[in-house]
């Protein structure tokens, strides 16, 4: 956070109309937008408003998609202002052009990383200024003036006056230096740390909560719409009579597609009055497509490519001691190949976006993971103000990375400036999983060396990935196997990529911790034990850049091998596995139990210990636990993108399945108690579940997983 500017008392009552509106309060910092940074400073009155009746209003400026912000960030406000719970009230953000919130992108597991301070002291802030009130209205030492509860208590004689009695006076109390301000110790907390019930719980499940297909605004129209199925291709010849005998068709129109910068298909939408008579008209449009260049592209083909590929040298990314000499002269080698699948988002609820275009200005609803770049994309494809496109954030039905691309909003745009009304864009499954923002494929070449003592010597690794991407794992093993290389190479190809949960961390951890696996049985060694020892010999603190805390990662893998009684003896088809992961300023360490007989495969438990620092709500941590390990599971287990003649094949759950109800396994979760800053979890305990499933899938059955899904 950047230096942080007092605000005079004149600037305040200014603001505030002295009181009229009650005591409203925020803080300085710099908003960081999509496209780089965006140097703004936010204005006094972003987060926080006290009302004339005392109550609290906080705006919660990241979007709410099941992890708990809605929840945790007022969670970490009302702390410090010392306000109860139950007198707190929240405000969902519209996306602010100006920058009063900073960036509103939610995603990285970063909204408490970012917020934590930032709230903290907004906080502290106002309660320091109502502290300072009564005590000028009693004419006593501020000292002796304590906060809690929604009011400010005279120790010495006991007098009381709420908040709401405070205000105005308060309104011209000097704001003071946020930066200074006094903080509570962790001691001090009474709730951060303990599990509230989310905000949202009750509305979800009596089905009154508005995620983004649940809006409607007066006048709105329906829109479906046919996309071209092959990348990069076009829109050929359309026949449009079909559709518009429809009844409650109104409108059909095209809309352009776009190759660079953020893919979009070209396609035609068909605007009607329900959303069944729009459905219903796309499937009646008559439409032959131009497939272009890509006609003949298929997974195959680009496996072919890979593997070509891997034969030539790569960018040399990291490379410590002399891992080829100390390959040749080990005791004994491994070369393996592990691959990995493009992989769609797939969230419960499909992209969709309500757009109203009226001349120089656009009024948007949508379930977004980044209100300000739809308010950009829209208003450089508008060409109007970026400040003229208002974005109202719903609750998003899942997210993962998906959401963070406003495609569906641009689309929408497009169709409602050639429709007099709002319009509802609305995404069938099958849109969803053939025109998503995909997981890249992966392709990791790797041979591992050991000593004369059977220890890991030498590790050599190529990454051939389709994306720009490579997210060197957690500095490790760099720096525990002391020849250690890595080379990367870049393969595009024609699928559009983005973000997935937990990004490339889903994927290379997965080869580490399976390859880490296979060095440990070539020379005999205890999974656990061999990870405990090859940490032994770094750093205990971080390696610098993105490097990890060994003494965190230590802890978390030996409390979870003590939990999942590692070692202990399983039925004869039942095996364990073990993986561990560093990030988003957390550590995570997650044991597998599998049962496997011939093509059955079962997860029957997962072990996890966590150490995310402070932890804001324990529930939503161990829920978003449970979440992270049934995504990972529904990837590992089942799912892959794959191409033939340019299109993508899978269409909807059938084909690119998710985890029941009834495969879910027993999760067991231990948080380690840390009064740290608060690290990522949303992402977190994703990385090591696939290859602790891995792991524990040979151990009981001897059946060695480098690709997935393991189904």
């Amino acid at each position: 956070m950047s230096a942080v500017r007092p605000v005079t008392r004149r600037e305040f009552v200014e603001r505030t109309g002295a009181g009229s509106l009650g005591l409203v309060l925020g803080l300085h910092l710099h908003r960081f937008g999509t496209a780089g940074p965006r140097e703004q400073p936010l204005p006094v009155d972003a987060f926080l408003q006290i009302t004339p009746d005392g109550e609290a209003l906080v705006w919660v400026s990241r979007s709410e998609m099941g992890q708990g912000v809605r929840t945790a960030l007022p969670m970490i406000l009302a702390e410090e202002l010392e306000m109860p719970w139950e007198r707190v009230h929240i405000r969902q953000a519209d996306a602010a052009a100006d920058g009063r919130f900073g960036s509103q992108l939610t995603g990285g597991s970063l909204s408490v990383r970012r917020l934590y301070q930032l709230l903290r002291r907004s906080g502290a802030v106002a309660r320091d200024m109502l502290r300072t009130a009564a005590a000028e209205e009693w004419g006593v030492p501020v000292q002796e003036c304590v906060a809690r509860d929604g009011g400010v208590t005279h120790e010495p004689t006991g007098r009381r006056l709420a908040y709401r009695d405070l205000l105005e006076s308060a309104a011209t109390v000097p704001v003071p230096d946020p930066e200074t301000v006094s903080l509570k110790s962790p001691e001090e907390f009474r709730i951060i740390g303990t599990s509230i019930p989310r905000v949202d719980g009750s509305d979800i499940v009596r089905g009154a909560a508005v995620f983004g297909l649940d809006k409607r605004v007066p006048g709105m129209l329906y829109a479906a719409v046919a996309r071209c199925p092959v990348y990069g291709g076009a829109l050929g010849r359309m026949d449009s009579a079909a559709a518009e005998r429809v009844a409650g068709v109104v409108q059909v129109v095209e809309t352009e597609g776009r190759a660079e910068g953020m893919y979009l298909a070209p396609g035609v939408a068909v605007i009607a009055t329900d959303s069944w008579a729009a459905l219903k008209g796309v499937q009646a449009l008559d439409i032959e497509w131009d497939a272009g260049s890509n006609r003949d592209e298929s997974s195959e083909g680009l496996r072919r490519r890979l593997l070509s590929r891997s034969e030539q040298g790569g960018t040399v990314v990291m490379d410590t001691g002399d891992a080829a000499g100390a390959l040749d002269r080990s005791s004994s080698r491994i070369r393996a190949t592990y691959e990995l699948p493009f992989l769609a988002h797939a969230p419960m609820e499909p992209m969709n976006c309500v757009a109203d275009v009226r001349g120089a200005s656009c009024e948007i609803w949508s379930p977004t993971q980044n209100p300000q770049a739809v308010q950009l994309i829209v208003a450089e494809y508008l060409g109007i103000a970026e400040d003229a496109v208002s974005v109202h954030v719903t609750l998003l039905g899942g997210g993962f990375g998906r959401r963070l691309y406003p495609d569906a909003e641009l689309e929408a745009a497009m169709i409602a400036r050639q429709v007099a009304a709002p319009v509802k864009v609305l995404w069938t499954r099958e849109d969803d999983v053939r025109h998503d923002r995909y997981r890249p494929a992966s392709l990791h070449i790797l041979e591992g060396g050991l000593d004369v003592d059977r220890r890991p010597s030498a590790w050599s690794w190529h990454i051939l990935n389709t994306h720009t991407d490579r997210f060197l794992p957690e500095d490790f093993p760099a720096g525990a196997i002391p020849n250690y290389h890595v080379e990367y190479s870049h393969v595009p190809w024609i699928l559009p990529r983005g973000a997935w949960r937990a990004t490339t961390n889903s994927q290379n951890p997965f080869v580490v911790q399976s390859f880490l696996d296979e060095l440990a049985v070539e020379g005999g060694h205890d999974p656990v034990q061999l990870r405990l020892d090859l940490l032994g010999s770094v750093e205990p603190r971080a390696l610098g850049g993105s490097g990890y805390d060994r003494d965190r990662l230590v802890h978390v893998l030996e409390v979870t091998a003590e939990m999942a009684a590692w070692g202990s003896a399983l039925p004869g088809n039942q095996g364990r596995g073990v993986a561990f992961f560093s990030g988003y300023d957390s550590y995570v360490a997650l044991v597998a139990r599998v049962e496997s007989s011939g093509e059955y495969i079962r997860v029957r438990e997962i072990t996890c210990a966590i150490d995310c620092g402070q932890v804001i709500n324990p529930d939503m941590v161990a829920a978003q636990v449970e979440g992270a390990v049934a995504f990972a599971l529904s990837a590992g287990m089942y799912q892959r993108i794959t191409v033939e003649g340019g299109r993508v094949q899978q269409s909807n759950f059938h084909d690119f399945p998710v985890l029941t109800l009834r495969e879910m396994p027993q999760v067991r979760t231990h948080i380690i108690p840390s009064r740290l800053p608060p690290g990522g979890i949303g992402e977190t305990p994703l990385p090591p579940t696939a290859p602790a499933v891995a792991n524990a899938l040979f151990a009981a059955s001897g059946r060695r997983i480098r690709s997935l899904p393991i189904i």
